[in-house]
């Protein structure tokens, strides 16, 4: 119909993006039908153990008006508003906490849903809702099609509970009250309660139905344009200017984590300026020597520096330095052509470091 008309061009899914802004709008999925069959499921419970407790007290309330018809006075309009009030207030007073129960369980499915969100903008008054042409385009809707769909699902299945249930009891109702009025209430009470349970069953398919239908309809409502992808990309990922900061914060974090590991090296080899290589050589951890750190120019000097600060033995070997700077990225192991140069000065390294150890 005529949302078809306006989203056809929206085909793609939506991105996460666009359904994080959706939600901060307060625009999510809804169905109105779980917090009726909550409210159905608190009715079923209260029914079923404080049934006989409220008709109880709502017989103790209206006692004193069955038991002395003869002393109420109907003489005037005000009389008989005065009985209305006085048997309302009553039965208001039984049933005030069952029907303060009854909200909190509509509040609670609302509130599970996520429904209840404080955002500006749905509050925003909006000019396009008062267009008469707006409002027919809403009354012609496939959603409000839908509604009235179920609508009719759920008169049909309420009046079919009703029939199954309440419909076999009614004669036996009717004899009762003339040979039993005692136990109609409690006859009344249980056809209640089993109203109450098939009411529940139709209630929680058509909520389970609904939250499904909901759902697609809002998934479908937050589709994208091909173009709406396009520029959202070029905002985000897309933007030159953020693409450079990501990768600028992504580097500066690997540096720190290649400081950080640099104390553990065995040996830096320089070049002696321009290429510093760090690598690490421990036998339990690795069959071959791991560069932990590498760098050139202001790098190579803050790796000579550090090397210096925490006593890691530096050797100049220019050619062996450009050729691991270029051959290993830090973190992996020396590549098996260049096991014997680097073997041959890490046993000078460490037999160094054990002359020094000795002494």
């Amino acid at each position: 119909m005529s949302e078809e008309s306006d989203d056809s061009q929206k085909t793609e899914e939506p991105s996460q993006r666009k359904l994080d802004e959706a939600r901060r709008r307060g625009d999510v999925p809804v169905s109105r039908d779980v917090g009726a069959m909550l409210v159905v499921l608190a009715a079923v419970i209260m029914a079923g153990g404080l049934g006989p407790h409220l008709g109880s007290g709502v017989m103790t309330q209206l006692l004193p008006l069955v038991e002395n018809p003869g002393d109420i006075l109907l003489t005037s309009p005000a009389d008989a508003f005065h009985l209305i009030a006085e048997v309302l207030s009553g039965v208001g007073i039984v049933l005030l906490p069952v029907a303060g129960l009854l909200l909190a369980a509509g509040f609670l499915g609302a509130l599970g849903q996520g429904s209840i969100v404080v955002a500006g903008e749905r509050i925003q008054p909006k000019l396009e809702r008062l267009s008469p042409l707006g409002g027919f385009k809403r009354l012609v809707s496939l959603r409000n099609l839908v509604e009235f769909l179920k609508g009719l699902a759920k008169v049909a299945a309420i009046s079919t509970a009703f029939l199954l249930v309440v419909g076999p009891e009614l004669r036996k109702a009717e004899a009762m009250a003339l040979t039993d009025a005692v136990a109609l209430p409690l006859l009344l009470a249980d056809v209640t309660v089993r109203l109450l349970v098939a009411v529940l069953v139709a209630s929680l398919l058509i909520a389970a139905l609904d939250l499904i239908w909901q759902y697609i309809s809002w998934r479908r409502k937050q589709r994208m344009s091909l173009q709406e992808l396009k520029d959202e990309f070029r905002q985000s990922e897309g933007d030159p200017h953020l693409k450079s900061k990501i990768k600028q914060l992504r580097r500066d974090r690997a540096r720190n984590r290649m400081f950080a590991e640099l104390p553990s090296a065995t040996v830096v080899i320089t070049n002696p300026t321009h290429f510093a290589v760090a690598l690490r050589y421990d036998l339990s951890k690795a069959p071959a020597p791991i560069c932990v750190a590498k760098g050139q120019d202001m790098v190579a000097m803050r790796i000579r520096e550090t090397a210096t600060k925490y006593n890691v033995p530096i050797v100049e070997n220019p050619p062996l330095a450009r050729t691991l700077h270029k051959s290993v990225e830090i973190g992996e192991e020396v590549q098996p052509e260049h096991y014997l140069a680097v073997a041959e000065l890490i046993s000078q390294v460490l037999a160094i470091k054990a002359q020094t150890t000795v002494a």
